[in-house]
């Protein structure tokens, strides 16, 4: 079991010392920010009443005064950021020190999420960003976790709109059992089974394997490359896990693939490991959500990744 340390003994340690250092830095970032928001409106309204003005030119004078606005909100936004990323960095990479892996709040794609993509564990997209990585070894299993939004471009000409397809978490782990086939989880889904129930992904095909477990078969689907080994693979035991996983992260629509080795999870959820903020206020009770989320996290790490028994 993986002993996560509690908010009181990272707040009583040179962390809490730092964050009371910072208390000037955010009261700045807050100041510099208001002054920017202020400017925009002192110096935009006034060519929005150019919307009081008919024709063109009182067009063009409105979208003058609504860019000077947003530029300016924007500004202040991206101060505040910064140091909120700061903050949250700190935290967050104190936190993984004490249970030697890593954070980072920069993070990028790796093949997991290709192989992600592949086999349809993640919507088509036309641009990604990704964030907030965990990476090393907890209670020997090596896991790169991190949180990614995939946005697509739907619509042409005036009405082109952008919109969020995935905004979620992608854990990679290297698994504890060999094995040699592809094995799908997702959750239950409608399904036509008029030609038979099976897919075919990456050019393999999934035939529908039906669980022993009527909890597990009730609210997850199982296909693989291999009958015999997927029912080795995911048993009983991993109904609860899944689900489990889903209400600690607040998460749904969870996906997990095996293939040659790894074990790859996608779900989508809200933003996590959020410890930063410009209140210092609430600087324990974002630590101490952020760390039940990594505690949740660990937890599941090491009890899907079962070692074989024997």
């Amino acid at each position: 079991m993986i002993t996560v340390p509690d908010v009181d003994t990272l707040m009583a340690g040179d962390l809490g010392t730092w964050l009371a250092g910072e208390d000037q830095a955010r009261k700045d970032a807050k100041s510099r920010a208001a002054k920017w928001w202020i400017a925009g409106a002192v110096i935009g309204l006034p060519f929005l009443l150019g919307l009081t003005i008919e024709g063109f030119l009182g067009q063009v004078f409105a979208l003058v005064g609504m860019g000077i606005m947003a530029i300016c909100a924007g500004k202040g936004a991206m101060i505040r950021q910064a140091v909120v990323t700061s903050l949250k960095t700190q935290m967050n990479t104190t936190l993984a020190r004490t249970l030697g892996i890593s954070y980072s709040a920069q993070a990028s794609f790796g093949e997991e999420f290709e192989l992600a993509c592949r086999f349809d564990l993640l919507p088509s997209y036309t641009r990604k960003t990704c964030q907030d990585l965990w990476q090393g070894d907890l209670g020997g299993t090596r896991f790169n976790l991190y949180e990614a939004t995939l946005i697509e471009r739907r619509g042409s000409g005036k009405n082109a709109r952008d919109v969020t397809v995935f905004s979620g978490v992608i854990l990679k782990m290297h698994f504890a059992r060999d094995f040699h086939g592809v094995t799908l989880i997702e959750r239950q889904r409608m399904r036509l089974a008029l030609f038979g129930d099976s897919q075919t992904k990456d050019g393999i095909t999934l035939e529908r394997v039906k669980m022993v477990d009527p909890r597990f078969e009730k609210a997850f689907d199982v296909y693989g490359s291999d009958v015999v080994e997927a029912r080795y693979l995911v048993h009983p035991a991993y109904c609860e896990r899944l689900i489990a996983l889903e209400e600690k992260f607040e998460g749904k629509k969870l996906k997990a693939l095996f293939h040659k080795g790894d074990v790859i999870v996608t779900m989508e959820s809200d933003d996590l490991f959020e410890s930063g903020s410009l209140d210092p206020r609430r600087d324990r009770e974002l630590l101490a959500r952020t760390i039940e989320q990594f505690r949740a996290m660990a937890d599941i790490i090491t009890s899907l990744n079962e070692r074989p028994r024997g």
